[in-house]
């Protein structure tokens, strides 16, 4: 009987709540350690407390079953790895289970709760942007302008990763923007929307910069040259600023073609199957060491070579339609535009995609598991997102 309340109480708000909290946590807690066992206290018990809501919804669901298979796949390849080590394997396979939890709740919540989730996430832009303010100020404080790669506060402490996530809402913003009908409501999104795009330039992450770019040639069509010639000219002018910023920073960007070069001439002898997830992911190109690859497709291929890489691009290709559907079917473009920034990050930096709680949660995965929902749910309104439409002032 207790049980049974406990469910009904998440059912009704309670997984929603905790859903928040853990999102806020990205931009309100200090570690990102403190981050990750609040979702394993807070979330990930919840969720398997919901376990039949969640088998019952995304039962029979395509991109549901391509996920499970290449997580499935790729946690496996832990086994073929030559470093094979049953501590490490255990972390992986725990970090699946987690990830797999977060997407399986995140498109529920989104169809269940669609004017809670819906919300939460207006409030989440805000508090993203919130954080960017006092993030841009507090680093200015002590830092010099704008020569200084801007680090924000919160769990995400390195530029790029931080950008790539903060990006995200900043392309919420932007929707909701273009599906305000009150001038002085697009002012206030407009607002927020320049807050986020200062604080992607100012990370001067080009990672986060180049998927902003493309989500917003989704949402704006031609409308969003304009913003990327300003972003791209704003870019250019803070690396010009100071000339050691600018050889620094060019220097390192070249060194990718090198990365992934040095990868793909590792691969033989293990194109098939790949290397196995406990392969170390350092590479060692132009007499140096790098930490990753810098690409999540090429570290898919190293990993769990063409079957991995394939099973990766089956799972974002189902993600690709169903996005493209709701985009000229509902016109509903915010899909797309998530799933395309997502793509566009992993392609220019990262690594392995199951990981522990971290940014690549908010700008990668769920996008996927948002999709993954509205497949389940084709007939009726999934979309928190897609409910501004409904909510326009």
């Amino acid at each position: 009987m207790e049980i049974g309340k406990i469910r009904s109480f998440l059912l009704q708000r309670g997984m929603a709540a905790f859903y928040a909290v853990f999102v806020a946590g990205y931009f309100l807690l200090p570690m990102a350690s403190g981050h990750r066992r609040l979702y394993y206290v807070l979330v990930f018990p919840a969720v398997l407390l919901l376990w039949r809501e969640l088998r019952d919804f995304y039962r029979g669901n395509p991109i549901a079953k391509w996920l499970l298979v290449y997580i499935f796949y790729m946690t496996a390849s832990a086994l073929w790895s030559e470093a094979f080590d049953f501590t490490q394997a255990g972390w992986t396979a725990w970090y699946s289970i987690n990830l797999l939890s977060f997407c399986f709740v995140s498109g529920f919540l989104w169809w269940h709760s669609p004017a809670v989730m819906g919300n939460l996430t207006r409030a989440a832009v805000w508090l993203a942007a919130a954080s960017a303010l006092i993030s841009l100020l507090a680093w200015y404080w002590q830092n010099p302008f704008p020569t200084s790669r801007l680090e924000p506060l919160g769990v995400m402490h390195h530029p790029n990763k931080a950008a790539c996530a903060y990006g995200v809402f900043l392309v919420l913003a932007t929707y909701f923007g273009l599906n305000s009908q009150a001038r002085k409501t697009r002012i206030v999104w407009a607002a927020v929307t320049g807050v986020l795009l200062c604080l992607v330039l100012l990370t001067q992450s080009r990672t986060a910069l180049a998927a902003v770019g493309a989500a917003l040639v989704v949402l704006l069509g031609y409308r969003a040259l304009i913003i990327l010639l300003i972003g791209g000219g704003a870019s250019f002018a803070l690396l010009a600023s100071s000339p050691q910023t600018w050889q620094h920073r060019v220097a390192n960007f070249s060194f990718r073609p090198g990365i992934w070069e040095q990868v793909i001439k590792d691969m033989p002898g293990h194109w098939i199957a790949g290397h196995g997830y406990l392969l170390d992911p350092h590479v060692a190109a132009y007499e140096r060491v790098f930490n990753h690859a810098h690409n999540g497709y090429l570290a898919t291929l190293r990993d769990g070579g063409l079957i991995g890489l394939a099973l990766l691009l089956a799972l974002l290709l189902l993600c690709a339609r169903q996005a493209w559907s709701m985009a000229y079917r509902n016109g509903e473009r915010i899909y797309l535009a998530l799933l395309l920034y997502g793509m566009t990050c992993i392609t220019m930096d990262f690594d392995r995609l199951i990981v522990h709680p971290k940014e690549l949660w908010l700008f990668f995965w769920l996008p996927i598991a948002l999709l993954m929902a509205a497949t389940a749910a084709r007939d009726t309104t999934l979309s928190a997102v897609g409910t501004t439409r409904s909510a326009r002032k």
